[in-house]
């Protein structure tokens, strides 16, 4: 009965873990708040899943958010940012003619250095700094390196003509594609601090003594209205043809979310603060939501059985159990009294030999939290097999037995008996009936010529007579 039990315990399993995640029941994170941004990304950084998205593919204009690829590009382009000095063009300010655009008031024939540059284009948008820093590696060729990473980085609805973000009708993005962007500018040492300061006092120059240049993002000025506590950068932006746009990231209670927010209402937004930024309410509600209602928690822990696989050469079973080798996380939304759905698609050979050691790694699995890919898992025995001789040796001589070789033999030992078979039955016999037609035909001819001697003697016989 618990040989009967067991069999129908893995034979569930193995059911289960066989669903394709096509066929699962998503139970997706239904977001309680309303996002009035035309676009909007959110995603786990614990976990990479997608927690939100509303247009994540459609074009749109990203204004300053640009700065996010323009400015960690040149991060990643030089070794030493405060040493390496750039001297301002001095037609600088040409291109932004008649245009009230964010500055740090920076001179044409200034000399900076590239990382003052690069703080002036994060934290105060300074719009001359991008233009700076672009001229400083060759204008065109910089541009061309921006869409070269975008493509790198799998952005498919993207494309840059400046580094700022002025408005240009062949200068776009998604909000998908500002994530993966983001998500890779974080990596850049120094980026995510850069973005995370409220302030920032450049160094004094040829022009300017040292000033300071202040953050765009009120959320992250403890002195202001705005202020919430888990925001961490990144970059704002605001154009008449862009609306209001938001690239951040938020950190509370063990658990970190980006959003990416694009083309929300320059009018006001009444629904936290009287008067209040749109793209800083969208921001605060979607987190404020996240942070009361979600949480990350291991769906597969160590050790949860996944699937079975034949055993070979083991006396006391046929089957052996795959565990997951460790704990694979998922954030879910609490509250709804729904676990998720759980599936795998498993990467296993058809059969594993005894020996089998405890922790012995024997295949991996995709892991699937309500039809959503999640992550991977090694797929490990837990427990010591041994080999059973007599078994192995007998299937060693079955396999002999049954081998291509010993199967060639076979098919010329029968050809060899029906050879002789033929040889016997055929040749043999058909020899054999000559011989006795031949000693048939020698009796009648002596036969007949005893008959004739009779026959003379007769005559002889009578003629005497």
């Amino acid at each position: 009965m618990k040989k009967k039990i067991i069999a129908i315990s893995a034979l569930l399993i193995i059911i289960i873990g066989s669903v394709s995640p096509a066929f699962a029941a998503p139970t997706n994170i239904e977001l309680g708040v309303e996002v009035t941004a035309e676009a909007a990304y959110v995603v786990n950084e614990d976990t990479g899943r997608v927690v939100y998205q509303k247009n994540a593919d459609k074009k749109m204009y990203p204004a300053s958010t640009t700065k996010i690829m323009s400015a960690a590009l040149a991060m990643s382009m030089c070794d030493d940012l405060e040493g390496t000095m750039v001297t301002v063009p001095y037609d600088i300010w040409v291109e932004f003619e008649g245009i009230d655009i964010s500055n740090a008031g920076i001179h044409g024939g200034e000399i900076m250095s590239l990382g003052d540059l690069v703080h002036c284009m994060l934290i105060q948008s300074a719009n001359e700094a991008a233009s700076a820093v672009a001229s400083y590696f060759g204008r065109d060729e910089f541009i061309e390196a921006m869409n070269r990473k975008a493509r790198e980085l799998g952005c498919t609805g993207t494309h840059f003509v400046n580094p700022h973000g002025l408005y240009d009708d062949d200068h776009y993005t998604t909000a998908r594609d500002l994530y993966l962007i983001t998500e890779w500018a974080l990596s850049i040492p120094g980026f995510r601090e850069i973005t995370s300061m409220y302030s920032y006092t450049l160094h004094e120059t040829n022009v300017h003594k040292e000033r300071d240049v202040y953050s765009t993002i009120g959320m992250q000025n403890s002195y202001s209205g705005y202020y919430t506590r888990y925001i961490r950068g990144i970059k704002t932006g605001t154009l008449d043809e862009s609306g209001r746009c938001f690239v951040t990231s938020a950190e509370s209670g063990g658990m970190a979310f980006i959003g990416v927010f694009l083309g929300s209402p320059l009018e006001a937004d009444p629904r936290i603060w009287d008067q209040g930024n749109s793209v800083f309410t969208n921001a605060r509600l979607v987190f404020d939501w996240c942070f009361d209602n979600t949480e990350v928690t291991e769906v597969v822990r160590r050790g949860t059985p996944v699937s079975e696989i034949t055993l070979k050469y083991a006396s006391e079973k046929d089957y052996l159990m795959l565990y997951s080798a460790e704990a694979v996380p998922t954030i879910i939304q609490t509250g709804t009294g729904e676990s998720p759905v759980i599936t795998y698609e498993t990467e296993i050979p058809e059969i594993v030999e005894a020996p089998v050691k405890s922790g012995q790694t024997v295949g991996t699995a995709k892991v699937f939290s309500d039809g959503i890919y999640i992550g991977d898992v090694e797929l490990i025995a837990m427990e010591d097999i041994d080999r059973s001789l007599f078994i192995y040796v007998m299937d060693k001589i079955n396999n002999i037995l049954t081998s291509t070789p010993a199967i060639i033999c076979y098919a010329l030992l029968l050809v060899m008996a029906a050879v002789y078979c033929y040889y016997m039955l055929v040749v043999v016999k058909r020899a054999e009936n000559e011989r006795k037609q031949k000693e048939a035909i020698e009796e009648e001819e002596r036969r007949i010529a005893k008959e004739t001697i009779h026959l003379r003697g007769g005559k002889e016989h009578r003629k005497r007579r």
